[in-house]
């Protein structure tokens, strides 16, 4: 058949760009741990934390405690000297001093006794007019009550109060003496003395104090044991270390090409990186499966390490939709028991075609092997007749080899500079020969050699599988043909070749690039997927031409790196 013209390919060539990438260093230091502030650490964090709310609580309360007991000393000391009051302005003596107008030793011994059993400051006997007849200081008798705080009492009022008298501050309980008619002919003064009042509060507060200090030291301690707990709970990690794991581990799932489902013991799925999403959107599925049962998303997923106790289950093929996976069951188990299972898995079509290609390179290894091997041979045929002066056999030998390889590599060398892509073409051609193709190499511009090993690797990969793809199609047919033609335009290299094979529908050439296969054959499919992902990788373009019955005609270009002579690159 005929091929299209090779000026709309060319033109498509003339507008393709190529874009370079350089890689760009990162600054010293700059690295996503520098770049972190680095925080107190976690166990330091905790007690911190839990040490200052114990104390900010065991100090609200201490205070709150503190207060109350305080204020109730007080109170207590206030009745127990109101209460002393009360009984003195009670007895009949107080009313009989009162009367005579001087208090007897009698009264004088009971009120010392009082004093000193209570621990009072003072107990005072005064008349209406405020004239002590009864004071702890014996040379005070007779004088007028000091403080300013007697007037509600001689109108017969009982009441506490605070006061500076001559004996110091203190708290005074008031209160009226009457006579056995009921009228008022005096007055009672018991004091405590500040001091006393402090004294006591202070004791009744200092247990409180204790108990807060105690409490502070036991949550203190607690704290610190919480925080250790904590620690080895979280494997010794501190936050923002779990935290990079966690971006880390979210990093390295959205980066695996496979597919990798995580699922718990109830068989719900809980993890989907990306590339999982991609392939089972691509199989039909079209629904986020975060939560979803397993057996309800993908049935024909058996998981044995679930339902037979097995660890693992490796490369099993299963039907997911329109696509096949190879999958990969892990189980994790915590005390013997299972806790979830890790799925990975891949579209076999994408395994199948890697395995095309790595059996390609093995060809091309093995080939230069046979090459290898087979100049051996004539190195030791050569020495043989060196070693018995087989010299006139030596000669026409040589000239012989000579001309094969004229014959052979003359026509190669004369469209290919390339060594590698040279010698490699030479020994597909010779196994072409082997199987009775002919082979018509043509172009008028010769191949440089190509600077770059990338760019030979995808050449020597297009130029392998195209011949392979045409030897396939002409099995069964007794003339077989084959043309290759090498050109360079406008800084690409251009590569045609035509075959008189069975052929196929263009329309149908869709499908087999995206499924990796075509209806006349597995391993064609495959080879034209790997053939275009190479020429797209060089940023370059192709064209396909075929009818069923009519052979097919491939043309690609890319664009190219060159050595010149003295080992320059060039463009």
């Amino acid at each position: 058949m005929e091929c299209a013209g090779k000026a709309a390919l060319l033109d498509m060539n003339k507008n393709c760009t190529i874009v370079k990438k350089e890689a760009v260093l990162a600054e010293q230091g700059g690295g996503r741990a520098g770049m972190r502030k680095k925080d107190m650490p976690f166990m330091l964090q905790m007690l911190l934390f839990t040490s200052g709310l114990i104390c900010l609580t065991l100090l609200v309360t201490g205070l709150l405690i503190g207060y109350n007991q305080a204020a109730d000393t007080k109170e207590a000391l206030a009745d127990k000297a109101s209460l002393s009051a009360s009984h003195f302005a009670r007895m009949p003596i107080v009313a009989d001093a009162l009367a005579e107008g001087e208090a007897d030793d009698e009264l004088r011994t009971i009120a010392a006794e009082v004093r000193e059993n209570n621990n009072l400051q003072y107990i005072v006997l005064m008349n209406m007019e405020g004239i002590r007849l009864m004071h702890p200081v014996p040379e005070r008798i007779g004088e007028h009550f000091v403080g300013g705080d007697i007037d509600d009492v001689f109108e017969g009022k009982s009441y506490t109060s605070e006061a500076v008298g001559t004996l110091g501050p203190s708290m005074r309980a008031f209160e009226p003496v009457y006579d056995q008619d009921g009228m008022q002919i005096g007055a009672i003064s018991v004091g405590i003395s500040t001091e006393v009042i402090n004294q006591a509060v202070w004791d009744s507060v200092k247990i409180t104090i204790y108990g807060t200090a105690v409490s502070l030291i036991l949550g203190l301690a607690g704290s610190y044991l919480l925080a250790r707990r904590l620690k080895k709970t979280l494997f010794n990690l501190e936050p923002q270390e779990i935290a990079y794991l966690i971006e880390e581990r979210e990093a390295m799932l959205d980066s695996v090409s496979e597919g990798v489902i995580a699922i718990n013991a109830d068989g719900h799925i809980i993890i989907a990186n990306p590339s999982a999403e991609i392939m089972l959107e691509r199989a039909g599925l079209h629904e986020n499966i975060i939560g979803q049962k397993i057996s309800e998303i993908w049935p024909e997923l058996s998981l044995e390490v679930f339902v037979n106790g097995e660890k693992a289950v490796y490369d099993k093929a299963v039907r997911f939709g329109e696509l096949e996976m190879i999958t990969n069951s892990v189980s994790f188990q915590v005390d013997k028991h299972n806790v979830g299972a890790l799925v990975t898995f891949r579209d076999r079509n994408e395994l199948d075609a890697m395995m095309k290609k790595l059996s390609g390179v093995e060809s091309y290894a093995h080939t230069l092997r046979m090459q290898t091997h087979e100049f051996m041979n004539k190195l030791h045929i050569i020495g043989a007749m060196v070693y018995t002066e087989s010299y006139e056999e030596l000669a026409e030998y040589v000239d012989s080899l000579s001309m094969i390889y004229q014959r052979e590599t003359g026509i190669i060398s004369a469209h290919i500079d390339d060594v590698a892509i040279a010698g490699y073409l030479l020994t597909k051609l010779e196994r072409l020969e082997q199987l009775q193709i002919d082979v018509d190499i043509q172009g008028e511009n010769k191949w440089p050699s190509l600077s770059d090993p990338t760019a030979v690797d995808r050449w020597i990969t297009i130029i392998g599988n195209s011949l392979e793809n045409a030897v396939e199609a002409m099995v069964g047919q007794e003339e077989k043909k084959v043309t290759l033609i090498f050109d360079v335009f406008d800084g690409a290299l251009f590569y045609e070749i035509r075959d008189n094979g069975e052929g196929f529908d263009v329309e149908d050439l869709p499908s087999i690039l995206e499924k990796g296969y075509s209806t006349k054959g597995l391993n064609r499919g495959y080879g034209m997927t790997i053939m275009i992902n190479a020429v797209k990788a060089g940023n370059g373009n192709y064209h396909i031409q075929s009818e069923i019955g009519a052979g097919v005609c491939l043309q690609i270009t890319m664009p190219y790196e060159w050595n010149d002579k003295e080992g320059n690159n060039s463009q």
